[in-house]
């Protein structure tokens, strides 16, 4: 008489058991808190690149503020034409500082896309006796340039060595280092200098009237 055995019956019938709604609910809340979590990082990094980029302003609008009243202090016979062009050439500074913070705040140059490292990076880096006229970011690495004065030649060379030294800005590469002497109306700049990326144009200044 032979009988058969069959080993796989009790894998077979074993009775299948559901996730409990308590799991459920505990795998649904680690979610939420991980997302929680995600949105505050996000709301302080955004906090962070806006105190960067209005140090930045308030730096470089304090270095226009001197370099003017020390301009006025040299040429006492200013007429009121010339006073006013002024004023508009330093409204139309504030309101396109006052746009590209818009554009941070509204997403447009998100931290991912390296502008904002790169101003943060340049807000560091900040040299007395040095200031920047003009800022032009490029959507890939490497493609910075910049426009300032000074009021030593060499704080030029100590100041690209400066920001050689942030992790944001190691990848750029200049192509070109003009330098020349400040005019008598330029004070209290001593030299100016245009540090020029590939395939970047700094904005042609508009003629005075």
């Amino acid at each position: 008489m032979e009988q058969q055995v069959n080993l796989y019956q009790p894998i077979l019938g074993a009775e299948k058991h559901l996730f409990s709604a308590r799991a459920i609910g505990m795998g649904l809340g680690l979610l939420a808190l991980c997302l929680a979590g995600l949105a505050a990082f996000g709301a302080w990094r955004t906090g962070h690149i806006e105190r960067s980029v209005s140090l930045l302003e308030s730096q470089q609008a304090a270095a226009l503020t001197l370099a003017e009243s020390t301009s006025a202090a040299l040429r006492p016979g200013q007429t009121l034409a010339e006073l006013e062009t002024q004023a508009k050439n330093l409204s139309a500074d504030i309101a396109a500082r006052e746009r590209a913070l818009d554009l941070l705040r509204l997403g447009a140059a998100s931290p991912a896309t390296g502008f904002a490292a790169r101003l943060e990076a340049l807000a560091r880096r900040q040299i007395d006796g040095l200031w920047l006229h003009n800022i032009v970011l490029g959507s890939g690495e490497g493609r910075l340039a910049l426009r300032g004065a000074t009021v030593d030649a060499k704080l030029v060379p100590a100041y690209l060595a400066a920001i050689a030294q942030e992790p944001a800005l190691a990848g750029e590469r200049f192509d070109k280092l003009a330098m020349r002497r400040a005019k008598q109306d330029e004070a209290p700049a001593q030299l100016l200098f245009d540090l020029g990326a590939p395939g970047l144009k700094f904005p042609v200044p508009e003629p005075h009237p």
